[in-house]
């Protein structure tokens, strides 16, 4: 089984194109989608049923790390051979689904997260404002963790059973993806990364919906800073003394 968990905030035209394009079988697996609506107004949840897909609702918009947290518990004492994280919006194409969870399922990796920039370092068609970030982020992270991870940021991740009960989400909002790294270090877990395609569309992104464009997106990088000191700070007291990350290149 393969459950794909989808965090979703007003996402009903997002998901009336994605949730019809899932798979029902992938890597001769079962797939089962569960869509967590974060306080979603819109018809959300109706797309999700009427695409039999399991709900959850979360009564006031809270973000995207708390509906992660909450579909990852609601999965916690079920039975299932990876659970791959996907975007409402589009960003992320279903047809990498198989090369996505391969390495899971094989029991080569506990972790594989998408990259969008394995294979072209350059910024293509992302953002000025997210490469820079990815950028300095990269850099910080590559002296800090064994894992070297080209694209920290991308939500597309398919986790091992195992990796989905170690890894232990704090933050709310953006820095889930940063605290999952973090995690996957603390525990030891092997990490690997598969190319993606960058895409980008109008309304691929929520970090202005709170504090509009600009304080919203400045908002997400003292998120990212703060998990970043905190975390660091967690594995320098970590009593593990030599950990056997890897990543796949």
């Amino acid at each position: 089984m393969i459950i794909v968990l989808i965090a979703a905030y007003n996402e009903e035209l997002g998901l009336s194109e994605l949730l019809p394009r899932l798979p029902r079988l992938v890597n001769d697996h079962a797939v089962e989608v569960l869509v967590v609506s974060d306080g979603s107004t819109d018809g959300t949840v109706d797309v999700a049923m009427e695409n039999g897909c399991r709900t959850i609702e979360i009564e006031d918009n809270r973000g995207k790390g708390a509906a992660l947290k909450t579909g990852l518990e609601a999965i916690r004492g079920e039975a299932y051979d990876v659970v791959v994280l996907m975007d409402a919006d589009g960003q992320h194409d279903p047809a990498q689904l198989p090369a996505i969870t391969a390495e899971v399922l094989s029991g080569t990796a506990d972790l594989v997260i998408g990259s969008r920039y394995k294979q072209r370092s350059g910024r293509g068609n992302a953002p000025w404002n997210r490469y820079v970030v990815r950028c300095a982020t990269r850099g910080l992270l590559d002296v800090i963790l064994s894992a070297k991870v080209t694209d920290p940021f991308c939500g597309y991740r398919a986790i091992s059973p195992d990796a989905a009960r170690c890894i232990r989400l704090q933050g709310d909002r953006y820095e889930s993806e940063l605290e999952m790294l973090f995690c996957a270090e603390r525990a030891g877990l092997r990490v690997a990364e598969i190319p993606i395609p960058k895409i980008y569309g109008p309304n691929t992104s929520k970090m202005a919906v709170r504090h509009g464009a600009v304080l919203g997106r400045l908002d997400v990088v003292a998120r990212y800073a703060y998990t970043i000191v905190r975390e660091t700070a967690l594995l320098v007291s970590d009593p593990i003394a030599k950990r056997k990350n890897t990543v796949s290149r």
